[in-house]
């Protein structure tokens, strides 16, 4: 309760960007489109997500992209 799950895209060598809070609804990444290397990681966050728009829950998963 007052938790959200957030999806992060970490292309190599750069800060995570926010794809989105994890709800009951669809969120589609287009693996094709993400270069070798780089990582997608969701975190626990706060309700509504992180409110810096970096990564500051903890990492639950993470996974890197091979070409």
């Amino acid at each position: 309760t007052g938790k959200d799950y957030e999806l992060w895209v970490i292309p190599a060598g750069e800060d995570p960007i926010s794809l989105g809070v994890l709800r009951e609804g669809d969120l589609k990444v287009a693996l094709a489109s993400l270069p070798a290397g780089t990582t997608l990681a969701v975190t626990l966050e706060q309700a509504g997500g992180s409110p810096t728009g970096a990564p500051q829950g903890n990492l639950l998963v993470a996974a890197v992209i091979e070409g």
